[in-house]
């Protein structure tokens, strides 16, 4: 496995990314052909989620537990630990939401992820890195997307 980092910078304030990134809800619906389920509640350390990707029968299970959930004070940063804990993929992701100087607010999303059973990690590793931050780069564009754009 090999890790990689998404990071971008907006307008919005910390309080308002942070609630953009940490709806996992809303991560089905910026993930293309995924579709989520959540345990009941807010998110909290030990809060567990799936996202379930794929087409009609053929889908993938990618169920992840909350290890770390640290929402932002007022003018500092938050940050939200994952850890993949289902039968196909393996990893984690750490997400930290900062303020910037402006007013705005910085993200980085910072992930490492594989199969589970891997013959040949140091090139799914490659694989896994260079996949992972095309597709993250798009969820987090469209996370961090005002809603209703």
């Amino acid at each position: 496995m090999t890790a990689f980092t998404v990071t971008r910078t907006v307008a919005a304030p910390v309080d308002v990314t942070w609630a953009r990134v940490s709806a996992f809800a809303d991560h089905g619906e910026a993930i293309p052909l995924t579709r989520m389920r959540l345990d009941p509640g807010e998110p909290t350390v030990g809060w567990e989620f799936t996202g379930r990707t794929g087409v009609g029968p053929v889908e993938i299970a990618d169920t992840m537990i909350v290890t770390a959930f640290d929402p932002p004070p007022p003018g500092g940063a938050g940050r939200f630990r994952i850890v993949k804990i289902g039968r196909w993929l393996r990893g984690w992701a750490e997400v930290v939401v900062e303020p910037t100087d402006s007013g705005g607010s910085r993200v980085h999303w910072t992930e490492d992820l594989g199969p589970r059973i891997d013959p040949f990690p140091r090139l799914s590793g490659r694989v896994s890195a260079w996949a992972g931050q095309r597709l993250f780069a798009h969820t987090l564009d469209r996370l961090l997307l005002p809603r209703g754009e």
